[in-house]
């Protein structure tokens, strides 16, 4: 019995210094872990058709077999295309079609509200692009914009160039050829170059 006492002891102690190791590294972790998500910072509002602009802790877009596509704000408050021009939750800004400068319009569409073009780059030249099923397959037509007053145009190669002119690498990267280019890289590429020029200046 008396040998075995030490052996006890002994286990004993490494056990409490195994968990007071476990117990700090915890802590570390918990310390080190990030604790804001940036995400949750996004303001959630829409703006009503008479300008109005409303704020929500949560918007959610609910599509679904025999459900009418809507806004659900704060878990309570419905909210249907109609009634909109703009809407921003977590995932995207959308803004309605009323405010675009077309010849036709769409009322269908995806990951947004039926007739809601979703914002997909953003500074001088803002680009919209509203993804639609057509029968067969998911399409995507694009939409450009002058700044934030800008009207929004359906995208054409020769409306690109003429907002780019003033940026000679983004103009560059436009026209140029590339097989790996599809249209949806080259108009975001362009708008990143143009919304984000290099610094090519050297001392």
């Amino acid at each position: 019995m008396k040998t075995l006492l030490p052996s006890l002891k002994a286990a004993t102690c490494l056990l409490l210094i195994l968990n007071s190791c476990t117990s700090s590294k915890n802590t570390l972790q918990t310390t080190l872990a990030p604790t804001i998500n940036p995400r949750s910072e996004v303001a959630c509002f829409v703006e009503m058709n008479d300008g109005t602009i409303k704020n929500f802790n949560s918007l959610k877009l609910v599509t679904g077999v025999f459900k009418t596509p809507h806004l659900l704000a704060d878990d309570s408050v419905f909210i249907t295309a109609d009634q909109i021009k703009v809407y921003q939750n977590k995932e995207h800004y959308a803004v309605s079609q009323k405010e675009f400068t077309v010849s036709k319009m769409s009322y269908v569409a995806v990951d947004a509200l039926p007739g809601f073009a979703v914002r997909v780059a953003k500074g001088k030249l803002n680009v919209y692009a509203l993804k639609f099923y057509n029968g067969h397959n998911t399409t995507e037509k694009f939409f450009l914009q002058n700044g934030e007053d800008g009207p929004i145009v359906a995208y054409t190669p020769e409306l690109m160039k003429e907002m780019i002119k003033d940026n000679t690498e983004a103009l560059t990267f436009f026209g140029g050829k590339n097989k790996d280019n599809t249209l949806p890289k080259k108009i975001l590429g362009t708008a990143d170059l143009y919304n984000n020029p290099r610094d090519v200046s050297k001392n």
